[in-house]
């Protein structure tokens, strides 16, 4: 593409501060919660000139966006949180849209409008003024939802070799159904309040109730953050055991009675493995012995296999 040199110009003018700034972005995104995604990005040479055509840019000396980051967070609840941890770091000058409450948008469309923040670094009052803070840069924020849809449907709308209002048109369907899939999400609490929706069934009862059994044993801050993954491992173990939630909750109320408490330290999952060595080892050296099911592996301990009598190369699905 053969551009004039004033463009030329402008553009080697941003691009060494706007490496510098891009680096120290970097530093202050590392910084956001875990889980989010992040980028950032300097503009290349085509994308810059291409910018320039749109004739939307008034001082392409100090193009807006030269410099860009994106901050990506799971749903729309998290977007007001997104934009404080930003404030921690950056000054906002002006963004798009103006208003959250307020769309550009008509509701049958399904165009881009995700919030872009536009200012520059916050400066630090403990230190000297430095040319990266006179940079005004963009940061878009986005959910995983918006930015699977513009990274899934760029390159298949955007850079395609022709024009296409089939391709136009399955991409905003796909938008539109992302919308829906992340509206619904974002309101679980109240659908799940819905009498079509208030049902009962398996295997959800019985990981409740054994969730429900183990919150009664320990406090919340001793049990995994992932309590799904808890819940349907205790219920595999006590299928293997021939354990229902009230015999479970027996054999939990047993040991904490026996012992004066469970074990400092263990899971509901050990503390299962242990008592029935000591109340049912028949049941447990049994379920040792056959062959790999669902378990296919239990863990347990040496004293464990010594007090049902087996050794490692007798339990096949023991591991310890």
């Amino acid at each position: 593409m053969v551009v004039p040199t004033s463009w030329r110009e402008a553009y080697a003018a941003q691009k060494e501060l706007g490496d510098k700034l891009e680096l120290e972005i970097k530093q202050h995104l590392r910084l956001l919660p875990k889980g989010w995604y992040t980028e950032s990005r300097v503009k290349e040479p085509d994308s810059f000139n291409q910018k320039i055509e749109t004739g939307k840019v008034p001082d392409f000396a100090h193009m807006e966006d030269f410099v860009g980051a994106l901050v990506v967070v799971p749903l729309p609840s998290d977007v007001p949180i997104a934009l404080a941890r930003i404030g921690e770091f950056f000054t906002t000058d002006y963004r798009r849209p103006l208003d959250d409450a307020r769309t550009e948008v008509p509701a049958p469309e399904f165009k881009f409008n995700d919030i872009r923040l536009y200012g520059h670094l916050t400066h630090d009052p403990a230190m000297p003024p430095t040319p990266l803070e006179s940079i005004v840069f963009e940061i878009q924020v986005k959910t995983f939802f918006q930015h699977a849809w513009s990274t899934a449907t760029h390159d298949l709308v955007y850079k395609y070799p022709n024009f296409s209002w089939s391709r136009s048109r399955v991409a905003a369907q796909v938008k539109a159904i992302l919308e829906h899939a992340e509206m619904s999400l974002a309101a679980l609490d109240q659908l799940e309040a819905i009498d079509t929706f208030k049902r009962e069934g398996e295997p959800e009862s019985t990981l409740n109730a054994l969730l429900e059994i183990c919150l009664s044993h320990w406090p919340e801050n001793e049990l995994p953050d992932n309590r799904k993954r808890m819940a349907e491992s205790l219920l595999e173990l006590c299928r293997a055991m021939d354990l229902t939630p009230a015999t479970f909750s027996e054999l939990m109320e047993r040991g904490r009675i026996e012992f004066g408490g469970h074990p400092e330290g263990w899971s509901p999952y050990q503390c299962t493995v242990d008592y029935m060595s000591r109340y049912a080892p028949e049941r447990l050296a049994q379920v040792l012995q056959d062959p790999p099911t669902r378990p296919s592996i239990i863990h347990v301990t040496a004293e464990v296999l010594q007090r049902v009598g087996l050794t490692l190369d007798e339990a096949p699905r023991s591991r310890t």
